[in-house]
């Protein structure tokens, strides 16, 4: 855990966010300025404007999704796992002795902010009394004893349940309408910035209409005990369920972290909600924490919106909880991009220790965290939400769930050894499948330029003015389209990246101009550095691609086309490790990417995993059109990897008996049987090692024939001949007809 950085104490910094010894709240050692905790405000200062959204990628039409959607459309395609609903009666208990922690006891004037209420001499500290530094009057005990009915006697006290940031909260029954309500008050109603705040959720909430989002019933007033003014009390729906703080520390599994898969469930569901307050009211939530979701009887839930504020407000106060607080706030302002850093800092503390995270430390990385390691992807959207330039974060939380839903297939797809498949709305399918010739296959790359030119393409925006030429013009020869793009006299982005795209095929003597134009006019776009990786692929500038590539995966780590990308450089560099974990990512999770089973089979084949290669062609659906020869290759990969001497396992004799069932024709078939029959002549001849241990027996047969020398080579010599037969080139009739005779049966009678 962190030291308290106050002089002279130095005792730990508790889960909270405060000291326990001192009460100071935990700051990062180097930024004394920033926000600090419960949750903080910054003074001195108004809130600079927020900056405009960054673009970092296309337009918002190029993703026809909405708030009602993002986690909708997941749930549906049974995608989102989350814990079973809780009953309707696990309500929070009513506290006997509330009161808030010492540690969080400060002066309510804002000008002041010492502490107050604070034990001495071994005496338990004052929860009402005077500041004794300016005098101001403070009080944290509950405002409503139970019993107390307010409202007009519509809603009866039962008592405190806890306290919030900004006030007590307590349990109430309504005498009208038979239900249990909660009333959310202030912890001090004398403090200007805690009523203020308290105003903004009563107007934020009182007009919110989400699932995912509590529902305000009502405002009431009733007068303060000591004062005798009216305070402002919140009603709202009263949830039954436990907030996802409290399910990290009472997990139903024992574990002290939630599942992977849950955690980006629920921030889904947090998203949908967030993207309802940024798009439809215009809101910034500024206060996300564990503390703040509620998995309840009736779904997710966002509670908690005292610290609401208008996308557009310059002036308020700015409030946060240390730790979940994008840190930079002091600077930039909330903005949107400082909302989606809360979700991520969120997802972290659920997920996994995070020792650092009250003092603002950086989310750790794949090194540090075996969760990260193990789903690179998850630590990739982490790593973009949470990025210290807020223009190169998501821009957006639809945007940012439309890349976690990406994620969180690759993750379920791990756990449930199952793909679960998507359409990408930001890549188009992959052009073709390269590098599947079984003449060559697997150990020749495939044509470099050919590999580059099959990748997905980006997505047009439909909204482009030109989306609807481009769509004409996409079966034109790629001479003809650069004729027709390069003569339009208004061209736009989507025309510029376009023209881009079919001068990188043509080797076109303006495409770096190209690039470098779209470069400075739009530096934020992704798409850019897509086609910058594309255009050194095929100039054969590995390192550059994949640079560009790289850059493409970590602005969208839940998309295949950049990891394919990134796959296909690693693989042609060397780094065969990194090209099998995209390959296999890629593979695991859709089947429609043919590409990346063969691209996985090759890397596998060249790192000695000749049963892993194998196994991934495989697993090419059958109603791929590249079905057949995957599975020829498959055969091959075993053939052409076997060492002689070596034991063949029975999965060997089971896909070559396949080899007179595909639909091949009669010479490739032969081809194919004449190549894994001399295998298995030499296996043969080593005496037929069977590997040590094997449950399957040695079949009797292959192909039809006795598995033992005699049969093997009566089978070889007649693929032989039947090959002599086929072949129109007199040379290789001649060579057949040799091969035929050289292992054709020997009778010695």
């Amino acid at each position: 855990m962190t030291n308290c950085a106050k002089r002279g104490c130095g005792a730990l910094i508790g889960d909270d966010g405060y000291c326990t010894r001192c009460g100071t709240a935990a700051r990062p050692p180097t930024r004394p300025g920033e926000p600090s905790a419960q949750p903080s405000k910054l003074q001195g200062a108004p809130a600079p404007a927020p900056a405009a959204p960054a673009q970092l990628a296309p337009a918002g039409a190029l993703r026809a999704v909405t708030s009602e959607l993002v986690a909708g459309s997941a749930r549906r395609e049974s995608l989102v796992s989350l814990p079973a609903r809780p009953p309707a009666d696990q309500l929070a208990p009513v506290l006997e002795d509330p009161q808030v922690p010492e540690h969080k006891r400060f002066c309510p004037n804002p000008g002041c902010r010492h502490q107050v209420g604070r034990a001495r001499h071994g005496r338990p500290g004052r929860a009402e009394g005077f500041c004794p530094l300016c005098g101001t009057r403070f009080s944290f005990r509950p405002l409503l004893e139970p019993g107390v009915f307010v409202g007009d006697g519509q809603f009866k006290v039962e008592g405190a349940i806890a306290h919030g940031g900004l006030g007590w909260v307590y349990r109430a029954w309504d005498c009208w309408v038979p239900r249990w309500v909660v009333l959310k008050g202030l912890i001090d109603a004398d403090d200007p910035d805690n009523r203020r705040a308290a105003i903004a959720e009563l107007a934020a909430l009182a007009d919110a209409s989400h699932p995912n989002i509590v529902t305000v019933l009502t405002v009431v007033r009733h007068p303060h005990p000591l004062t005798g003014r009216d305070v402002d009390y919140i009603v709202m729906e009263c949830l039954s369920g436990k907030s996802l703080r409290q399910l990290v520390r009472q997990p139903p599994d024992g574990e002290p972290y939630l599942p992977v898969d849950q955690v980006c469930g629920f921030a889904l569901e947090v998203l949908a909600a967030l993207d309802y307050l940024h798009v439809k009211r215009g809101l910034l939530y500024c206060d996300l924490s564990a503390d703040n979701v509620i998995h309840s009887t009736d779904g997710v839930k966002l509670i908690d919106l005292g610290a609401v504020r208008r996308i557009d407000d310059r002036d308020s106060p700015v409030w946060g909880k240390a730790g979940y607080q994008d840190p930079e706030i002091t600077t930039h302002g909330p903005l949107v991009t400082t909302d989606l850093y809360t979700v991520a800092r969120m997802m972290a503390v659920l997920s996994f220790p995070f020792p650092g995270f009250f003092t603002y430390e950086p989310i750790p990385g794949p090194q540090q965290v075996e969760l990260l390691a193990a789903h690179p992807s998850f630590a990739g959207l982490l790593r973009r939400a949470t990025n210290p330039n807020p223009r190169q974060r998501f821009s957006s939380a639809v945007d940012m769930a439309e890349q976690l839903q990406g994620v969180l297939r690759e993750i379920r797809a791990v756990l449930e050894a199952r793909p679960f498949p998507a359409v990408s709305t930001l890549f188009g399918p992959e052009l073709r499948v390269v590098g599947a010739d079984p003449d060559t296959f697997p150990t020749v790359d495939p044509d470099l330029v050919a590999a580059a030119l099959a990748l997905p393409d980006p997505q047009v925006d439909p909204a482009d003015p030109h989306a609807g030429l481009l769509a004409a013009i996409s079966a034109e020869s790629p001479d003809e389209t650069e004729r027709v793009l390069a003569a339009l006299p208004d061209s736009s982005l989507e025309t510029r990246l376009r023209l881009a795209r079919v001068r990188i095929e043509l080797c076109h003597p303006e495409t770096g101009n190209d690039l470098d134009t779209l470069a400075r006019h739009y530096p934020d776009d992704w798409r850019v550095d897509w086609y910058r990786g594309l255009s050194s692929l095929v100039d054969g500038d590995i390192d550059a691609a994949r640079q560009g590539f790289t850059a493409v995966l970590d602005a969208l780590p839940g998309e295949a086309a950049p990891k394919l990308a990134v796959a296909l450089c690693a693989a042609r560099d060397g780094a065969a490790d990194l090209a099998a974990r995209h390959y296999a990512t890629v593979w695991h999770t859709d089947r429609s990417y043919v590409s990346a089973a063969f691209g996985l089979a090759r890397v596998r084949f060249g790192l000695g995993d000749i049963a892993g290669a194998a196994r991934a062609l495989e697993a090419v659906p059958d109603s791929s059109r590249c079905a057949v020869t995957a599975r020829l290759c498959a055969v091959l990969a075993r053939s052409r990897g076997y060492t002689a001497g070596q034991p063949l396992i029975a999965d060997f004799f089971t896909a070559a008996d396949q080899l007179d069932t595909l639909e091949l024709d009669d010479q490739r078939r032969e081809l194919a049987i004449a190549e894994v029959l001399e295998t298995v002549l030499g296996w043969e001849r080593t005496n037929r090692p069977w590997p040590v241990g094997a449950t399957t027996p040695l079949p009797a047969t292959l192909l039809g024939h006795r598995l033992d020398e005699h049969g093997v080579r009566g089978r070889l010599e007649s693929a032989y001949r039947t090959l002599a037969r086929l072949t129109p080139i007199t040379v290789e009739r001649i060579a057949f007809v040799d091969k035929a005779n050289e292992r054709r049966n020997r009778s010695w009678t």
